[in-house]
């Protein structure tokens, strides 16, 4: 019941420049390609067993007590075995672990696994495991994780008459080998009924290493959000609540403790999918369901208070019902909560409206379609149940906006922000909204279509009109002049990455350069992801950006040195997100891509394809961090202008996988695949006995076109089978390889 954070790149130093030093050259800095799993999705039909197992035994705990009367009473040097389960196994299989009591804390026991101790744990990591759970926390020095969730949440069980939580740190078998997902820790309510009788957390030791300070904030922070699960089963023991519930309670008890928020990115660019949407079995897709279930009690918590959440947690009804009735004693109720929640995600401004804003900084708005020429066509376009859509339209003028609805439970509200104001209205369907202020006093018109039914999607229909923009919008990443440049070995690649900005065309690029001379590049489909690739379809080759002089030292104050490549001529549609690549090299003569800084620690619109990086990683594509609060940006600018005589034909998309290209191949070949939403897409390589041979990609993709590229140099000649998996889609096509 924890949330990962995938890392998919290799992270970079970023060496500073010393005075009237120009060149810096990128040392590798291998990071750990390790993510913590969520544990708990192992044990949700234990949950269920444990709950029916209590209905048919009703008294049990009170026999359970009665057969032990006293409290452990541990003390350091003591030894146990304890169960726990090996989570590579189907179904999870339990074992004995041995173990030592390495402290006594106020409110716990530490246990250690004898084979982890010295190595992973020792007794400055116990001691500040006891510190973080019983004294202290990054929101409260003077409160521990225990205090606070038990005072957040409610009061944890008790089936051993002791009022500890035993903390057992182990090597928690869950497949591990070296890279990718690991359980960080778990809480299984078999262990009140069965196996230890007792209440008992599992903090993982290997690869979340206690002794490293972020092995050790990763741990103490899924022991916040696994120690609310077991005060929730304390409550609900025979009725599990909605697991959405159950873990936005776990994932603000992580944000409550001081720790940090997930990647809310994840949610901001899927706002259309049912609220309580639970992809358990799905380890890249749930990430996006933490990061919903969190957003969603992080409002609650900005609303009412934390006072709210023991209401919630001890309400004896589960579901969205439970939550209803708390928030009817705050004179509200979920369907009114829901509705201003999707707003606040997009205005998030408090001063509009206390409801339409968060106290926490720093989330990202959602996402959805942005349309920069208002001439729209009809659009039919479905909403999930208790799910929304955002429609944007910015940068013109006179808009008219005609929404068609059959009854149902649909609204709209339009969300109007310009310079230093905004308002929220109401949007009544079958009839035109029109702003005369659109244009002037508000520049950006939010189109909020909210579903607030919780069982049926609903179909709507709209169109626009209005004056489109003349002018030219630049769009770029860099907010800062250029620090420098990276010497590559030859052919090595530098990419930007750029949104799609429907109805524009592509005009130019402008590019910053170092030295006197040229470099070539293209311009392409951004495929939805850097892994394997971010180039996709190209849509034009062989650009060429050049500059005739070379900038003095220090760099002058605005940077001069752009170069401008004309593509005015080419009709490159931007309605889909695209990407600008040039290749560089070496050699100090040649002109070398500037770069400045960003602050933020995941990849940022820029990538490097390095054919021998240092640090024994292998040839691909990497984002490069320039210190441990900021990334590298090439400053790669794109300019775009409205066709202001085209309508806007929204592009529906559907799922489909179009055979490879070129067929039969040797030893490269492309495969280009749609899908109609943001999906995880695997796509896997199968010899003729069905047998697997390769994973193409396993990856998250937005909505569209994109390809990837399958290297068959080490196949040997024959046939294969590729296999997509996108959702609900699979389909699989056969491929030639001939050396």
């Amino acid at each position: 019941m924890k949330k990962l954070f995938a890392v998919i790149f290799i992270l970079f130093s970023f060496l500073s420049f010393a005075q009237n030093k120009e060149l810096i050259k990128p040392v590798v800095e291998q990071n750990n390609k390790s993510y913590p799993i969520a544990g708990g999705e192992y044990f949700r039909q234990q949950e269920k067993s444990v709950a029916q197992f209590l209905n048919e035994h009703p008294g049990y705990f009170d026999k359970l007590r009665m057969q032990k009367t006293s409290a452990w009473n541990f003390k350091v040097g003591d030894t146990k075995q304890w169960f726990s389960w090996d989570l590579s196994k189907t179904p999870e299989t339990a074992y004995l672990v041995s173990s030592t009591c390495r402290a006594v804390g106020v409110n716990c026991y530490v246990f250690v696994e004898d084979a982890m101790w010295g190595t992973y744990v020792d007794s400055a990591a116990v001691a500040k495991v006891v510190n973080e759970f019983d004294n202290s926390t990054p929101a409260n020095p003077n409160k521990g994780i225990y205090q606070t969730d038990v005072q957040t949440f409610g009061n944890p069980p008790d089936v051993d008459n002791d009022p500890r939580i035993i903390i057992l740190i182990l090597d928690i078998k869950d497949g591990y080998n070296g890279t990718g997902g690991y359980v960080a820790g778990f809480f299984n309510p078999a262990n009140e009924v069965g196996y230890n009788n007792a209440e008992i957390y599992y903090m993982d030791a290997n690869p979340t290493n206690l002794k490293t300070s972020s092995g050790l904030n990763t741990a103490l922070e899924t022991a916040a959000h696994e120690f609310q699960h077991m005060i929730n089963w304390n409550y609900h023991q025979n009725d599990p609540e909605l697991t959405f519930i159950n873990e936005g309670l776990s994932m603000v008890a992580e944000i409550i403790c001081g720790y940090p928020a997930s990647d809310q990115q994840l949610y901001a660019y899927e706002t259309n999918i049912p609220l309580t949407t639970w992809r358990g079995s799905d380890a890249t897709k749930v990430l996006n369901d933490y990061a919903r279930a969190q957003r969603f009690f992080i409002y609650i918590d900005d609303q009412f208070g934390s006072g709210i959440f023991s209401k919630i947690v001890q309400d004896n009804t589960t579901g969205l019902s439970g939550l209803d009735n708390v928030f009817h004693q705050y004179s509200s109720s979920f369907n009114q909560v829901f509705i201003n929640w999707t707003i606040a995600n997009e205005l998030d401004d408090r001063n509009v409206n206390p409801a339409y804003g968060y106290l926490l900084q720093g989330l990202p708005n959602s996402v959805g379609k942005t349309y920069y020429n208002p001439n729209v066509k009809p659009t039919t376009d479905t909403v999930q149940n208790l799910a929304v859509e955002y429609l944007t339209f910015t940068g013109a003028q006179n808009l008219k906006f005609t929404p068609a609805a059959n009854g149902g439970s649909l609204q709209i509200k339009a969300i109007e922000t310009g310079n230093n104001t905004a308002r929220v209205l109401d949007v009544p369907f079958n009839s035109t909204f029109a702003e005369p202020l659109y244009g002037t006093t508000y520049t950006t018109i939010d189109f909020v279509v909210i579903n607030a039914d919780q069982s049926s999607p609903q179909i709507y229909n709209y169109q626009a009109s209005g004056v489109a923009p003349n002018l030219e919008t630049e769009l770029k990443w860099d907010n800062a002049e250029p620090v420098g440049y990276y010497k590559f070995d030859p052919s090595d690649t530098v990419c930007v990455q750029f949104d799609p900005y429907p109805g524009g065309k592509l005009d130019s690029i402008k590019v910053a350069l170092r030295h006197a001379g040229s470099i070539t590049g293209g311009i392409y489909q951004y495929t939805g992801s850097a892994n394997p690739t971010p180039l996709g379809t190209p849509l034009l080759k062989n650009i060429t950006a050049s500059i005739s002089t070379t900038s003095p030292l220090p760099y002058p104050v605005p940077w001069q040195n752009w170069s401008k490549v004309d593509l005015t001529s080419y009709n490159i549609r931007t309605d889909n997100a695209f990407a600008v690549a040039f290749v560089i090299g070496s050699d100090p003569a040649t002109p070398g891509v500037m770069v400045t800084d960003y602050h933020g620690t995941d990849s940022y619109h820029s990538f490097t394809y390095l054919h021998n990086p240092t640090g024994g990683s292998a040839p691909g594509w990497y984002y490069i961090s320039s210190s441990d609060t900021t990334v590298a940006i090439y400053l790669i600018r794109a300019y775009v202008s409205v066709d202001t005589n085209a309508v806007v034909i929204p592009v529906v998309y559907n799922y489909s996988l179009s055979q490879n290209y070129p067929n039969p191949f040797n030893p490269v070949t492309h495969i280009d695949f749609t899908i109609a939403s943001p999906s995880r897409v695997t796509i896997n390589l199968y010899n003729t006995l069905g047998q697997f041979v390769e994973r193409v990609t396993d990856a998250e993709y937005t909505e569209g076109q994109h390809t990837v590229t399958l290297n068959g140099a080490p196949l040997a000649s024959g046939i294969y089978y590729y296999r997509i998996n996108a959702g609900s889609f699979m389909q699989t096509k056969m491929m030639m390889h001939l050396k």
